[in-house]
């Protein structure tokens, strides 16, 4: 058998590389990481929940025997609990859980319903817009600053470093200058003791930091990872999702026949079908344990390749068509278990509200660019597109095709 090199390249952007699935069974395979070492790829549906979900597999990145692979933080990071365990992952993930609960999403929802339309009517004006950079980077920067609590003075410099961490041509310096700039500003607004008592997140973590539960260094990580963790997945989701629809239009035309009843299960199934992490998740199993009929040994490191098993044929039939008409909730897109996606909830509600205002407002929309034109971010860790320009017909045009 051929020998299997993860990560490998993609025939088709709209599909994970063929080469991780090698029979129907979808037991675990060993594979060489490009980036060094070896790892068993796991691409079942089952088998992904189970690693996920068993504390068996660790997500502690600083751990020696650790998987290579690209943003891995080597050495620990106060406050950046994505790779921790528990207990550390558990008792800073509880600081701000509260404010990603579907009744701390619901509380802010009219806020984004009305920012979307905003950053929709100004795209609007211009005949055509980028629905990347005119509408959902600012959306999920402003989402994020109201959040946090993010005061209007700083809300300019605050949304010029979210659109330099989203902007993908740009250098890995200026990436930093932008990273730096924003982290100062974190750490100066924490620090201001108008803060503290602030119903927001920022002054949930000030006052917890105040209380000796949390360090300054740990505060200040939590926020900066709130924008950034969440940033590119919710961008790379509004684009796919909207891609999606206006390629097949009896898609789109259902939609928008009733968007309050279909933009939910969109962007459900835009989730499963795409699977934003494109490179999948890593764990290292600290005990001996059996998955898919495999013995994983202490020490063993696993690629938990989502994307895959999420088209896993016991699970969804036709995995490889996106159909809004599925029920796609019980995807993987955000994960599973204790790591489960902190903001799943709050990139559910932006996409739909977006896609909602979209449908009800630009009913003719169309994708400017042919398909064969799109730019895919095949190398980033979060999959989506570069751009997409949309456009619609004038009103004269619609009135006369009607």
């Amino acid at each position: 058998m051929k020998e299997l090199i993860f990560p490998s390249a993609r025939t088709d952007p709209s599909h994970p590389p063929a080469a991780y699935v090698h029979d129907p069974s979808r037991r675990p395979r060993r594979t060489r990481l490009a980036y060094g070492g070896e790892a068993w790829l796991v691409t079942s549906f089952h088998d992904a929940r189970q690693v996920l979900a068993d504390s068996a597999f660790s997500s502690d990145s600083s751990r020696t025997d650790y998987p290579n692979f690209p943003l891995a933080l080597r050495t620990r990071v106060p406050g950046h609990f994505v790779s921790m365990d528990a207990p550390e992952h558990t008792r800073l993930r509880k600081v701000v859980a509260a404010g990603f609960s579907p009744s701390g999403v619901k509380a802010i929802e009219p806020f984004i319903v009305a920012l979307a339309g905003q950053f929709l009517a100004a795209a609007r004006r211009n005949g055509s817009f980028d629905l990347v950079s005119d509408v959902a980077v600012p959306l999920h920067g402003g989402v994020v600053a109201e959040l946090l609590g993010v005061p209007a003075a700083g809300q300019e410099l605050f949304g010029a470093c979210t659109r330099r961490l989203q902007r993908h041509d740009a250098s890995a310096a200026s990436r930093m200058t932008a990273n730096v700039k924003l982290t100062r500003y974190l750490t100066d607004l924490l620090a201001s003791p108008e803060t503290r008592g602030r119903d927001n997140l920022i002054g949930v973590l000030a006052r917890t930091r105040d209380s000796g539960a949390l360090t300054g260094d740990e505060a200040v990580a939590i926020a900066n990872l709130i924008l950034v963790a969440g940033l590119e997945t919710t961008v790379g989701l509004l684009a796919l999702t909207v891609y999606s629809l206006l390629r097949d239009r009896r898609q789109w035309d259902l939609l928008r026949g009733d968007p309050g009843r279909w933009a939910g299960p969109a962007v459900r199934e835009a989730l499963r079908y795409w699977t934003l992490v494109q490179h999948g998740v890593t764990r290292v199993a600290t005990r001996e344990v059996v998955v898919g009929g495999e013995v994983l040994r202490a020490g063993d490191a696993v690629v938990v390749h989502l994307p895959t098993a999420n088209r896993d044929p016991s699970v969804y039939a036709s995995p490889d068509t996106f159909d809004i008409a599925r029920e796609a909730a019980g995807h993987l897109a955000f994960g599973h278990g204790a790591h489960h996606c902190l903001g799943a909830v709050l990139a559910q509600v932006e996409v739909t509200t977006a896609i909602t205002a979209l449908a009800r407002q630009l009913p003719g929309l169309a994708l400017a660019t042919p398909e064969h034109e799109l730019s895919f971010l095949h190398h980033m860790l979060i999959y989506g597109l570069r751009d997409l320009v949309l456009t619609w017909p004038t009103e004269a045009q619609e009135g006369a095709g009607t």
